[in-house]
């Protein structure tokens, strides 16, 4: 981002603790700016509402929402977290209310520093400084605007206003109307909504930050919020506000069927801007990328974000940031460089998520558990959905460069060099391991001595191009059913999946599969899975779908991969011919019942609230 950050303190917000008394924009450190001079020209107050860029959740940071060497990934079926420290292991036991201080997506009084910190706190604090900026802006204050400055503005403000609003509600549900930066002697007894009057409300703040926004921004200011990244927020909140869980008011939590007025709503949206995609995005150039280009949708070499990233965190000059992130959720401690907790501490991908890439014989594609699939457990990765082989590094599989000049590979199977480092490191030696490693975000340059962790920009993705096909798609189903299309937007769900399926050569899914409308929400959500494996969407998906308490009565699974006697002289680790046995990963318990699907608010801000409720179970 080449725009000027004015720093403001750094506050603790606790979730939704609105009677604060304090002032944070009365002192700026950098500057000593107070608030008439953050609002006395269009310079102030752009630097002031960067502030919400800074505080945007970085998903490849080694703390990301608190979680502290492990993600929220490791929360869901498609990851585990080998790491003894790691708090998913006590969010997985069930204890979201018992917990030490400063932790992580499930907390309200995590740690400040912004994306280290948690979602809650961050939000609050975005929230309060886009109100700040709306109201300074509409009540005429900040002098000498010129309409565009004045758009521009706003835009951004509405915008990040309900962004953060979002990210509270599908953790909290409906939340009290957040309009205004709330002072000590304000009225802050305020009756929480239900989620869809939340979204309500949030989506009029979208409909005023769409017209503002540019299509595209100048070189210099590349980065900024975009209309298409308003109208992917808004497609995206409709279908949250359309699932089940979302469908029960503040007083219950029960197995209900998604809303067909809201999945029209979300339909409606996914498809304004499908058409805006199709038409060029005004010159943004957002399209789904190719099959030779998968891969750099996840990471680039220059500052640009990849073409499918619709909505996005730029990060560009902060390179030398991003290798502790790498080594610390991606990369088993040889690979990574060192002996301490950083470099043991990882997240693999689990074999719950490898089962749900299909088998392709040429022709068709097939569940590996469907009887003509022709899936062979001893040859497990052979004829497999391609995105396999992008996204998840197997046992024994070649992966950089030693400092000797031989090559190195994925030893992660019995008595492999990364095996036997895990099992006996005391960071990670209480802990099972997958027998898998993470290929998505990484280069095989950071494995090549000397080895390259920053040579590309990692891009952190909150929404892009293959996202918005699938919202469609599910948006569709849940209306109208897998084939129809009664509005004539061109697109039938399955014919939005197919879409997503074939730019990587995956063929059409079978009619049969696309039956009926429970039939084919199925295929929908394991094509979701897949296409959308550890950018921060599975956990959230389980909840909204309230399928979690089901998903996690199947153990958490792995692969034990037996090499044959005398593997250690082989050099080249990918010719050798394993034995696979899989297993339960007893160290990686879910424990999840009706409570946990929202997410519980702190005792002391419902004890501060009267009005306030807490949500049910806690």
């Amino acid at each position: 981002m080449k725009t000027k950050f004015y720093k403001t303190i750094v506050m603790m917000l606790t979730f939704i603790s609105l009677s604060s008394c304090e002032d944070f924009l009365d002192v700026n450190p950098d500057f000593g700016l107070a608030e008439e001079d953050v609002f006395s020209s269009y310079q102030s107050v752009r630097g002031y509402l960067d502030n919400c860029y800074e505080v945007l959740l970085d998903i490849h940071h080694w703390r990301s929402q608190g979680f502290d060497r492990t993600s929220v990934n490791a929360l869901s079926d498609e990851a585990g977290s080998p790491y003894n420290g790691n708090i998913a292991t006590v969010l997985n036991s069930g204890a979201w209310t018992n917990r030490w201080a400063g932790v992580p997506e499930l907390g309200w009084g995590g740690n400040s520093g912004f994306d280290q910190g948690s979602v809650f706190t961050n939000a609050t604090f975005a929230i309060r400084v886009a109100n700040k900026v709306i109201e300074n802006i509409e009540s005429g204050i900040v002098p000498s605007l010129t309409e565009d400055q004045r758009n521009e503005l706003l835009g951004q403000a509405y915008f990040f206003r309900a962004w953060y609003y979002f990210q509270i509600i599908q953790r909290a549900g409906g939340m009290p109307i957040l309009d205004n930066a709330f002072a000590s002697d304000d009225n802050t007894n305020l009756s929480r909504l239900t989620y869809k009057e939340s979204t309500e409300w949030m989506l009029t703040d979208l409909d005023k930050a769409i017209p503002m926004l540019p299509d595209v921004w100048e070189t210099s200011q590349f980065g900024r919020v975009t209309k298409g990244a308003a109208m992917a927020v808004k497609s995206m909140a409709t279908l949250y506000a359309a699932s089940p869980l979302m469908q029960n008011d503040l007083n219950s939590i029960e197995d209900l069927d998604y809303s067909t007025e809201w999945s029209e709503m979300a339909a409606e949206y996914a498809n304004d801007l499908i058409k805006y995609i199709d038409a060029g995005s005004g010159g943004a150039g957002f399209r789904l990328m190719t099959k030779a280009e998968y891969k750099n949708i996840f990471y680039t070499d220059g500052i640009q974000a990849s073409p499918e990233s619709v909505w996005y965190r730029l990060d560009a000059g902060k390179r030398s940031s991003q290798s502790r992130g790498l080594r610390c959720n991606y990369i088993p401690q040889r690979m990574s460089r060192g002996t301490g907790n950083d470099a043991a501490a990882y997240t693999n991908p689990t074999q719950n998520i490898v089962d749900m890439y299909e088998t392709f014989d040429g022709t068709n594609a097939y569940p590996i558990d469907d009887s003509r699939s022709g899936y062979d457990s001893q040859n497990p990765f052979e004829n497999r959905d391609p995105r396999l082989e992008n996204n998840i590094i197997i046992p024994g599989e070649e992966w950089g460069i030693a400092q000797n000049g031989t090559k190195m590979y994925q030893e992660l199977y019995v008595d492999g060099t990364d095996y036997n480092l895990q099992s006996n490191s005391r960071y990670t030696k209480n802990r099972m391991l997958s027998g898998y490693m993470i290929k998505k975000y990484l280069w095989p340059e950071a494995q090549n001595f000397p080895f390259q962790f920053d040579i590309y920009n990692i891009n952190t993705i909150y929404i892009r191009v293959a996202q918005v096909y699938l919202d469609y798609a599910e948006a569709m189903n849940e209306a109208y059913g897998p084939n129809a299309d009664p509005k004539g937007y061109g697109l039938t769900a399955v014919q939005a999946i197919n879409k997503v399926r074939n730019r990587v050569d995956m063929p059409d899914v079978l009619p049969e599969f696309a039956t009926s409308k429970v039939v084919f929400r199925d295929r929908i959500r394991n094509e979701r899975a897949v296409e959308l494996m550890w950018e921060n969407h599975r956990w959230h998906d389980l909840r909204r779908w309230m399928i979690a308490e089901e998903v996690f009565k199947k153990p958490i699974r792995g692969v034990e991969a037996i090499p044959p006697a005398g593997h250690g002289s082989v050099t080249d680790k990918s010719t050798l011919t394993f034995t696979y046995n899989y297993i339960d990963l007893t160290t990686e318990q879910r424990v999840f019942d009706k409570r946990n699907y929202w997410y519980p608010v702190s005792s002391n801000d419902v004890f501060d609230l009267s009005n306030y409720q807490q949500n049910p179970g806690w």
